[in-house]
């Protein structure tokens, strides 16, 4: 969810920006999404609230996405003797997400929260802080072929062990969600399953590094066209195979068994099903793709300035919507009262945003860190100095 490159790169280049857009504009969808879970009163959603919901399922593949490439956006464009330094920046904001940020969702998000939430939780930013570590790991040591063969093996695997993995002890079907999603069980509340989300943060990192690779403003408009090809295509597939499987004998047949109607689910998102992904993971490379040509055709310069400031300071706006949904809106009476929804909606979002360009303009990502660059660079130091 955070920026990774915040603490490494200013945000100044057409591609900083363009990734900014992206992020941003995946952050309208989270909120969308959030604000559409209190327009209910617990009962199942049907209706407006329901749309809004699966309208901002856009988010958590494309937020994933963009983790991926601007981790390998970061680490690409680092000079060779930079490189660890960028690394060890990288690994600081990720251990930074997985415990301040989790303890601080955990009090906003459950603890303040003005209905009965349970602690054990898996924040989409605890996935990107994995997912983080992950990619460090990985993309020194292999190409792109080896991350698309590490992510398929990784999504099949979380898939496979999801289907025939149901332990009883509350510790071990606690991993097993936490790894491949929600079960019988119910050992979670709410999780991102681990290993099949790796798989798409992988992809991002492929898509990164083309995107390191393309050097000139002409290569990058070329790059986006490709991707928004590639991604309305999988979407474009994702929507042919669902009229498939409408079809009322295949329909009947899928029906009729629980494991393959959740692996071929249109919104199936924990865990996340190939219809899901080739779907909003497609919109999601459509939104990189227009960000990208925005940024490099320098068209509506001001909305994505606008937007960019969601995306720059994202970890801390997420935060800040943690509170701003689950503690304010969920206290307001919007149940049954739908001439309300906009204002709502539109007041929460502006909140926000404010919030983030007064971090933005205090430099408030500066503070998102554990310090370990600064303790290197203090031990690094202190040995030079030894005679």
């Amino acid at each position: 969810m955070s920026r990774a490159s915040s603490a490494v790169l200013a945000p100044s280049s057409e591609r900083e920006l363009s990734i900014d857009f992206a992020r941003g504009t995946a952050m309208l969808f989270v909120f969308l999404a959030h604000f559409s879970q209190e327009l209910w009163d617990g009962s199942r959603a049907s209706g407006v609230p329901l749309l809004l919901l699966q309208i901002g399922m856009v988010a958590s593949p494309t937020f994933v996405l963009v983790s991926g490439l601007t981790l390998a956006f970061v680490l690409g464009r680092s000079r060779p003797d930079t490189r660890p330094l960028a690394r060890l920046r990288v690994l600081d904001r990720a251990l930074f997400i997985l415990f301040v940020a989790h303890a601080v969702l955990v009090f906003s998000d459950v603890l303040l929260a003005p209905y009965e939430r349970a602690m054990r939780q898996v924040f989409i930013t605890d996935l990107v802080a994995l997912n983080l570590m992950l990619g460090l790991v990985l993309l020194p040591r292999t190409g792109r072929a080896g991350r698309l063969a590490v992510a398929v093996i990784l999504y099949d695997l979380g898939w496979v062990i999801h289907f025939v993995w149901h332990p009883t002890r509350l510790g071990l079907a606690v991993a097993e969600e936490i790894l491949t999603g929600p079960n019988s069980s119910h050992a979670l509340e709410y999780g991102f399953p681990v290993l099949q989300w790796a798989a798409v943060f992988l992809v991002g990192t492929v898509l990164g590094d083309a995107f390191v690779s393309a050097r000139t403003p002409e290569a990058r408009h070329a790059w986006a066209i490709r991707l928004l090809r590639g991604g309305a295509g999988a979407a474009a597939a994702a929507v042919c195979l669902k009229a498939f499987l409408m079809i009322p004998e295949v329909h009947a047949s899928v029906a009729a068994r629980p494991e393959l109607r959740e692996f071929l689910s249109l919104f199936g998102k924990d865990p996340p099903s190939p219809i899901y992904l080739m779907f909003f993971g497609g919109i999601g490379a459509c939104i990189i793709a227009v960000a990208t040509l925005l940024s490099v055709d320098s068209w509506a310069p001001r909305l994505r300035a606008w937007v960019s400031v969601l995306g720059r300071n994202s970890l801390f706006a997420f935060l800040l919507q943690s509170a701003v949904f689950r503690d304010g809106i969920a206290r307001v009476p919007l149940e049954g009262r739908p001439w309300l929804w906009p204002f709502a909606f539109v007041a929460a979002t502006l909140f926000i945003w404010s919030g983030a360009w007064v971090w933005d303009r205090r430099g408030g990502n500066r503070w998102l860190t554990l310090g370990i660059g600064r303790l290197k660079a203090t031990a690094g130091s202190i040995e030079a100095r030894r005679p």
